[in-house]
């Protein structure tokens, strides 16, 4: 009858059953390992740099820029152009087709830093070479299409992506799954050791029935089991044999 969780207990408890609370976590940190080796699809992250520069040298420019408040809503504004309808639908073209424009979407993030009129293209696939293929021609569609959209040409590729397929993917994260599977695990065995010495309404020590009782214990009944019964019986009755035996031969 646990209604005191001491430490004492719980480490009882642990010895008791850590082949239980080791089996845990085994089945969980393989299970997880089974699931990344043999199910997960990992993701390669592919990145191309465009810069949006202040001021357009060409005779038709009608766009300068005054602020730095105001290249920060360019690029904004190009941002959100870069994931239009208008150039994905062109990269989608010149792919033949193998993704659709809202694939492309969701496989496409624009980000850019504070102050800077650098943007940087980021594209996610289940392969390297497919994912450098999609940047570069999204950095390149955009290039040649914001003349047409803005009536301006003041944007320049920095970087486009290597083609090759010798990267790690960016997810899963194996590392870090597995460590949170191990913590998962441990949090698992303590609430397993929780519920047995909650729910445990035996006693388990004299100290115990003192404590809640309050009567004296005077003293102890070990338990027994069969075999010790067995073993103890066979003892008696080859003890027995003995005895009678001893007592045929004094009274020959």
């Amino acid at each position: 009858m646990n209604e005191i969780i001491n430490l004492s207990k719980i480490i009882q408890l642990m010895k008791r059953e850590k082949w239980l609370l080791i089996g845990v976590i085994v089945v969980l940190v393989a299970g997880m390992f089974s699931y990344l080796q043999f199910v997960a699809v990992p993701v390669y992250q592919k990145s191309a740099q465009i810069l949006i520069s202040q001021n357009d040298n060409s005779k038709n420019a009608n766009l300068e820029v005054q602020s730095v408040q105001a290249d920060l809503q360019l690029v904004n504004t190009y941002s959100n152009i870069i994931l239009s309808p208008r150039i994905l639908s062109e990269v989608e073209e010149k792919l033949d087709g193998t993704y659709s424009s809202e694939a492309l979407m969701e496989a496409t993030t624009v980000t850019s830093k504070d102050n800077s009129q650098v943007i940087e293209i980021n594209v996610q696939n289940k392969n390297a070479a497919k994912a450098a293929e999609i940047v570069n021609l999204t950095a390149q569609t955009f290039q040649k299409e914001i003349p047409k959209i803005m009536n301006v040409n003041n944007v320049t590729i920095l970087s486009q992506a290597d083609e090759t397929s010798s990267d790690q993917p960016i997810k899963p994260n194996k590392a870090l799954l597995l460590i949170l599977t191990l913590l998962c695990g441990i949090v698992v065995d303590f609430l397993i050791m929780f519920m047995k010495l909650f729910f445990n309404r035996k006693f388990t020590d004299p100290e115990e029935i003192e404590s809640l009782l309050g009567i004296h214990v005077l003293g102890v009944v070990s338990e027994f089991n069969d075999r010790a019964v067995k073993h103890s019986a066979e003892r008696g009755r080859k003890r027995g044999q003995k005895y009678g035996n001893e007592n045929t031969s004094h009274t020959d």
